[in-house]
């Protein structure tokens, strides 16, 4: 008998170990702070604060919690047992230098990372066969406006794949159209128009920009799986700041 109920405190201490959460609210410069990325990297967790600052995010003490907005220093903790049982608060120290440097630095290593041969090897074969045959698509119109590089690429692209299986398999390579993913962002709990405007810092007049930019990178269909979810924000946070370097170049 005393094996039995043994048993059973192991399995409901057990339960409510795996289902502690811990919650709190994010400051900054005095107010609250909306869109704040935290992630548990030892349960592989994310949630992002309200429009109030509040979070709430699966914990156990001991885990590793991180707490993360664009232009404020990165805090990091190892969670106690008091953040279990009451809310806590964070604040977050803006760090001023933060995007000046990366200013400084973004001319020399945009001309290496977003060269068409290294991430497409193939762009430029085709570009230029197209441009002999069909010149005059690559006429500037009367108006003067400029060519729309971002077009040309996702159309000689969509010609140059192979047709689709009826059937594919999700867990093998395939591009992301650019459907998918704007449905994606329209219909996913935590991809959405919040993470878009706080922490990728896409405006609304960027947002069609940023899909075809995104698109025209070849995305991995298999990081909107939920498995994934992590790397897709990383790989996010890099394409927008990749975004915003090219679109501060060609204001200059």
């Amino acid at each position: 008998m005393p094996r039995i109920f043994s048993c059973l405190f192991i399995i409901f201490f057990g339960i409510k170990i795996h289902s502690q959460t811990t919650a709190g609210k994010v400051y900054a410069e005095d107010k609250t702070k909306e869109g704040v990325l935290i992630i548990n990297t030892t349960q592989d967790k994310m949630v992002s604060t309200d429009k109030w600052g509040n979070f709430e995010i699966a914990a156990a003490v001991g885990d590793s919690l991180i707490f993360s907005a664009s232009f404020f220093g990165t805090q990091k903790f190892k969670v106690q047992p008091y953040q279990l049982e009451e809310k806590w608060v964070v604040e977050l120290k803006e760090v001023l230098n933060q995007l000046e440097e990366v200013r400084l630095t973004s001319t020399t290593s945009k001309i290496k990372e977003f060269s068409v041969v290294e991430y497409d090897k193939n762009f430029n074969t085709w570009l230029q066969k197209d441009i002999q045959e069909n010149y005059g698509k690559y006429s500037p119109p009367s108006s003067g406006s400029g060519i729309d590089f971002i077009a040309i690429g996702r159309m000689l692209f969509k010609n140059n794949k192979k047709p689709k299986k009826e059937k594919s398999n999700p867990n093998h390579f395939r591009i992301l159209e650019l459907e998918e993913l704007v449905a994606f962002f329209k219909t996913d709990a935590f991809f959405d128009k919040n993470l878009l405007r706080n922490q990728l810092e896409i405006s609304a007049k960027e947002e069609g920009m940023f899909f075809d930019y995104c698109e025209s990178r070849q995305v991995d269909a298999r990081l909107l799986q939920k498995k994934n979810q992590i790397r897709f924000l990383d790989y996010l946070l890099k394409r927008s700041k990749e975004f915003h370097k090219l679109s501060q170049e060609t204001l200059n």
